[in-house]
């Protein structure tokens, strides 16, 4: 499972709206989930277009769910950084 998550890397951190991007997997479920920060929504519907999404389904057999969130605020306890969105 993970070598999969470490193959996606280099696709990821090339992306220049991204700012950071949490890679998650319920074993229980067998269902991955990403959360993603980016630059603006526009950013990230650019990104998520109908050939990501066609790419998605074929890699992995499911259509991805997405939603679109403000982010208010970021805690980043490791930065010792606090970020508004006001």
């Amino acid at each position: 499972m993970m070598e999969g998550f470490k193959a996606a890397e280099a696709r990821f951190r090339s992306v220049p709206t991204l700012i950071r991007k949490y890679f998650s997997y319920d074993e229980a479920e067998h269902t991955g989930h990403s959360v993603y920060l980016w630059e603006s929504e526009e950013a990230a519907r650019n990104f998520f277009n109908d050939e990501f999404v066609a790419q998605f389904k074929e890699k992995f057999g499911a259509t991805p769910e997405l939603f679109y969130v403000d982010t208010l605020m970021v805690v980043d306890n490791e930065a010792e950084k606090t970020t508004f969105n006001e």
